[in-house]
């Protein structure tokens, strides 16, 4: 490939840097800091909160600023209420659901499913022994 045709293809239409656009993403991806309460109802800990959506003096200044979350801090809370809301409707209760979110899992290799939901891998792992029980699979 020669380097004119090279350069085209990494090039946008309006002659910007494809490579240089910042994600775009739907309004109803990027979460106010108000969705933090809604993590605390749900049973998450400030503590679990900050370890896994973002650090205290992130989190005090977005709140105190009002402004939305970053992207990866909404997609990190939105990680966390759809993992708990699958194991809520997997278990029967929120009580439940909360106990075996922060219980070893031997099907998870004794891991805490808690301590996986910061990274999408690990939440997909999680969501796996959940629908496992869900299907009345051996976890």
């Amino acid at each position: 490939m020669s380097n004119e045709a090279r350069a085209k293809r990494e090039t946008a239409d309006d002659g910007k840097e494809a490579g240089n656009f910042p994600a775009v993403l739907p309004p109803d991806f990027i979460v106010g800091s108000d969705r933090l309460d809604r993590l605390r109802q749900m049973g998450f800990s400030n503590d679990e909160i900050y370890a896994i959506v973002a650090p205290r003096r992130t989190l005090d200044r977005r709140i105190q600023t009002g402004r939305m979350l970053s992207a990866g801090e909404s997609d990190r809370v939105l990680r966390l209420e759809r993992v708990h809301e699958h194991a809520e409707r997997t278990l029967g209760s929120r009580d439940k659901a909360g106990r075996w979110l922060r219980k070893e899992n031997r099907a998870l290799g004794g891991a805490i499913p808690i301590r996986l939901l910061e990274s999408e891998t690990g939440a997909y792992m999680v969501e796996e022994v959940l629908t496992r029980i869900d299907f009345g699979m051996f976890s």
